[in-house]
């Protein structure tokens, strides 16, 4: 929805027609592949962190200290229809897929992190609202979470928490979000909109915008 958001057309040429602009890969990008998978192998075994991502150790002892059930990676894979019902990841029925990088269950409580490479100036909060969403609906005895955003770059964390109680207000104001993206899909209706990406991190080469 973000990217939609951002720019219809390049919302369709890169996240529809995959093969036509193909996502190239930036020192950046494999930084972040690498902590991603040093973060799930420490909480997974218990290990340290590699020495180049020692200084993220307090970070992954933060998920340790916090009670309840760990879940990791493959596990905190949820997916649902439209009718707000749990589905398997590859389902025909799929409506919404959400991943968190690391999950903790404690009873009527819940903790989420994700782990972000990236600058905190282009977070989007309905990321983890949206995970907040999915995982009360996988485990109906939550009654609330958190969520965390950890910027390993800039050394913070930005946090939410929602309540089941506030579940259906925050599907209010995605769902009209979702509409007009199906709305454009259904009308294959995807104009260019003019943004502050367009000069220098666009792929889109074949957009009039394009480097403007």
């Amino acid at each position: 929805m973000k990217a939609f958001s951002d720019c219809p057309r390049r919302f369709y040429e890169t996240q529809i027609c995959k093969d036509k602009w193909p996502e190239k890969r930036s020192p950046q990008l494999d930084w972040g592949d690498a902590v991603h998978a040093a973060m799930a192998t420490a909480l997974k075994t218990g290990t340290p962190l590699p020495t180049i991502f020692r200084i993220f150790q307090k970070w992954v002892d933060s998920v340790n200290r916090t009670p309840g059930e760990l879940l990791i990676e493959d596990d905190c894979r949820w997916a649902i229809d439209r009718k707000f019902r749990p589905v398997p990841w590859f389902a025909n029925t799929v409506w919404l897929r959400t991943v968190a990088d690391a999950v903790k269950l404690d009873g009527e409580t819940a903790l989420v992190v994700d782990w972000k490479a990236g600058k905190s100036i282009n977070a989007d909060p309905v990321q983890l609202v949206l995970t907040s969403l999915m995982l009360m609906v996988q485990f109906p005895e939550v009654h609330g979470v958190r969520s965390d955003f950890v910027w390993l770059q800039e050394d913070h964390k930005t946090t939410q928490t929602i309540y089941r109680d506030e579940a259906a207000e925050h599907w209010a104001d995605i769902l009209p979000r979702v509409k007009v993206l199906e709305h454009a899909v259904a009308n294959d209706n995807f104009p260019p909109k003019p943004n502050r990406f367009c000069r220098n991190y666009c792929p889109v080469k074949s957009c009039e915008y394009w480097g403007k």
